[in-house]
C-alpha cells in the first residue's frame, strides 16, 4: 500500500512538472516583450555616372628647376671651439631676406678678443721694431763706424714674423666667418643671430638657390606654345609665367616656364598652374575613385535595383580633376560603388 502511494505522487508531481514547464517550452512573461534580432545593413557609397557637358579647368604643379636650399649653420664641435678658444662674438650680419648673394659675399662677420688681442700685439711688435730700424738707420747716418746691420736684421724678422702671425689671424676669421657659397637668394635670417647669439646645431641662414627656370610633365591635358603666357599662384600671390623653348636634352612631355617680371624675387619651389579648358560636350563621365584597374583593364561596379552589383568594364578616357571619362561601357544615369 505504502509503495502504491508512493508511485502515485511520483506520478502526481511529474504532471505538476509538466503543467508549469508546458511541455518543455519557456514560459513567456506577458509583461516583457519578446526580443526582436535586429541588424544593420551595409549600404555601399554610391556615385552617378553623368552624361553631360564637363566644364574642365587645367591645374599642374610647376617645379623649380636645380632649386637646392644651403643651410649655414655650426655643429656643436664648431660651436665648443669658436666660443672655448676664441670666445667669438657677432660682429654684423650683412645681409636681408631678399638679398641676392654670389659666391664668397660675407653674410656674416664675427670678433674675438682673443683674435683681435694677437692682432694688436703684433701690430705693436711690428710698430716698435719699425722705430728701432729707423733709429738704428738714423745713429748709423750720424756715426758710419757703427755696423748696425745684423740688429736691422733681426728687427726685420720680427716684423716678417708679426705679420704671418696677423695673416694667420685673418684666416681665422676667414674660417669663421659665413660666407656665402653659390650663388641664391637669401630666404631667411635667425631671429637670434640678428640679436647677436649663435645657437648650434640651428640654422643661422637659408639661402635658396635655383635656375630661375620651372617644369612641368603635360602629357596630352592640355597644349602650350613658347611665348604664351598663364597665371600661377603661389602660396600667397599670383604671377605669371611664360613658356620657353625647352633646353637640350629634355623629355618631349617636359614644359618649361619662367616667371614674367619677378628678375631677382625669392622664388617659390613649386607653383601651381591654373588655366580653363574648353567645355567637352555630350560626354559620359565619373567620380574616379570609383574605377578599378587590373592587368590594365579599368572595370567599375554597377549597381542594379536589387542592390546586386556588377562588374563592368570600361574604356577609360582622359581625367580632368575628380572625373574620368568612359568612352565605352557605360551609358549615363548608372549608379556605381565607391571604395
Amino acid at each position: 500500500m505504502k509503495k502504491s502511494l508512493k508511485k502515485l505522487n511520483i506520478v502526481l508531481s511529474g504532471l505538476l512538472l509538466l503543467s508549469l514547464t508546458g511541455c518543455g517550452e519557456a514560459v513567456e512573461d506577458s509583461l516583457v516583450p519578446p526580443e526582436t534580432p535586429s541588424y544593420n545593413a551595409y549600404v555601399p557609397s554610391q556615385a552617378d555616372v553623368i552624361r553631360g557637358d564637363l566644364e574642365r579647368k587645367f591645374e599642374k604643379r610647376l617645379d623649380l628647376v636645380g632649386y637646392d636650399r644651403m643651410r649655414y649653420r655650426f655643429t656643436q664641435a664648431e660651436y665648443m671651439e669658436l666660443y672655448g678658444t676664441y670666445q667669438l662674438e657677432v660682429d654684423e650680419v650683412h645681409v636681408n631676406v631678399g638679398d641676392a648673394v654670389h659666391p664668397g659675399d660675407l653674410m656674416v662677420s664675427f670678433h674675438s678678443k682673443v683674435l683681435d688681442d694677437k692682432i694688436t700685439e703684433n701690430e705693436k711688435t711690428i710698430t716698435d721694431a719699425q722705430l728701432s730700424i729707423d733709429h738704428l738707420k738714423k745713429l748709423s747716418s750720424i756715426d758710419p763706424t757703427q755696423d748696425y746691420a745684423e740688429e736691422i736684421k733681426r728687427l726685420e724678422r720680427e716684423i716678417s714674423v708679426a705679420r704671418l702671425y696677423i695673416s694667420d689671424v685673418h684666416d681665422t676669421y676667414n674660417k669663421l666667418n659665413i660666407f656665402a657659397k653659390e650663388d641664391g637668394h637669401v630666404s631667411m635670417v635667425n631671429s637670434m643671430l640678428q640679436d647677436g647669439y649663435v645657437v648650434p646645431e640651428t640654422d643661422l641662414i637659408l639661402v635658396d638657390v635655383d635656375d630661375g627656370i620651372y617644369r612641368a610633365e603635360i602629357t596630352g591635358e592640355a597644349s602650350f606654345k613658347t611665348g604664351e603666357q598663364y597665371t600661377a599662384t603661389t602660396r600667397y600671390s599670383e604671377c605669371q609665367v611664360e613658356v620657353i623653348d625647352p633646353p637640350e636634352g629634355a623629355g618631349a612631355s617636359m614644359v618649361y616656364f619662367r616667371p614674367v617680371g619677378r628678375e631677382g624675387d625669392i622664388l617659390e619651389k613649386n607653383l601651381m598652374l591654373q588655366m580653363e579648358l574648353p567645355v567637352l560636350k555630350d560626354v559620359c563621365y565619373v567620380n574616379r575613385q570609383a574605377v578599378y584597374e587590373k592587368d590594365g583593364k579599368y572595370f567599375v561596379y554597377v549597381v542594379k535595383e536589387n542592390g546586386m552589383r556588377d562588374a563592368v568594364y570600361i574604356t577609360a578616357g582622359e581625367q580632368f580633376g575628380n572625373y574620368l571619362i568612359v568612352k565605352e561601357g557605360l551609358n549615363g544615369g548608372e549608379k556605381v560603388e565607391l571604395p
